[in-house]
């Protein structure tokens, strides 16, 4: 804990406290468009319906959410991790008088914490400011329910369990290559992949739940792969 507020003072996260406020006014703005796509007239009955419900829009709202959180916590672990352990920078942090591999959990844990948070606070905030304004104008056809919010949460937390094992993979395949752009677009490219699911997450959600759970942990073991890298590293 005491390394976490260390590696918080001297990690200064301003810039992406405001990307993630991006985020959240863009997710916002996307649930309204959302709600908008019914009365287009659309000949398709699956989107009619998709975005006629509140559970449909939050789905959707989700997967955009997933992808873009995928993205910028890849080029925070970048930042924070890889490039700590790259050129001269790692000179001066193998003189700490600490564990190299308390300082890399530590990096880890205070990103974690961060994309869990921002995701959590973002997908399902949007969509209850979203809900709220939604049921006061009747922005919908659908009847607001508790159930709705129920499975927003819900899906919010599956969802952050995948955004973290997305951003632990990405910072490993980052890793061989000390690279940015290869962090960046691993990152994307497995989101990309699963962004489909996690749309349709509400009709799926034992899948979304063991895939997302099978990505952390696999996520886990690279993380603890790439921290014995750091430990055998020489300066």
């Amino acid at each position: 804990m005491n390394l976490m507020r260390m590696e918080l003072k001297k990690t200064n996260i301003k810039s992406y406290f405001f990307a993630a406020s991006a985020i959240f006014i863009c997710l916002l703005g996307l649930a309204y468009i959302f709600a908008w796509v019914p009365s287009l007239g659309t000949a398709d009955p699956y989107a009619v319906e998709l975005f006629s419900t509140y559970q449909g829009i939050s789905a959707m709202g989700g997967a955009v959410g997933l992808m873009a959180f995928s993205a910028l916590a890849s080029a925070m672990g970048y930042r924070y991790v890889i490039r700590e352990y790259s050129g001269a920078n790692v000179i001066l942090l193998f003189t700490y008088p600490v564990d190299r591999k308390s300082i890399v959990w530590a990096k880890i844990k205070l990103l974690l914490l961060f994309v869990s948070a921002s995701i959590l606070v973002c997908t399902f905030g949007s969509f209850i400011v979203f809900a709220l304004t939604g049921y006061m104008f009747s922005l919908l056809d659908d009847n607001l329910q508790f159930i709705d919010i129920a499975i927003a949460y819900r899906n919010a937390l599956v969802l952050a369990c995948l955004a973290d094992g997305i951003t632990l993979c990405s910072l490993r395949i980052g890793f061989i290559k000390k690279s940015n752009s290869m962090t960046i677009i691993s990152a994307i490219l497995l989101s990309m992949l699963l962004v489909n699911m996690a749309a349709d997450i509400n009709q799926s959600f034992a899948i979304m739940f063991s895939l997302s759970s099978v990505i952390f942990v696999t996520g886990l073991l690279l993380t603890f792969n790439m921290v014995r890298k750091v430990e055998r590293m020489e300066i």
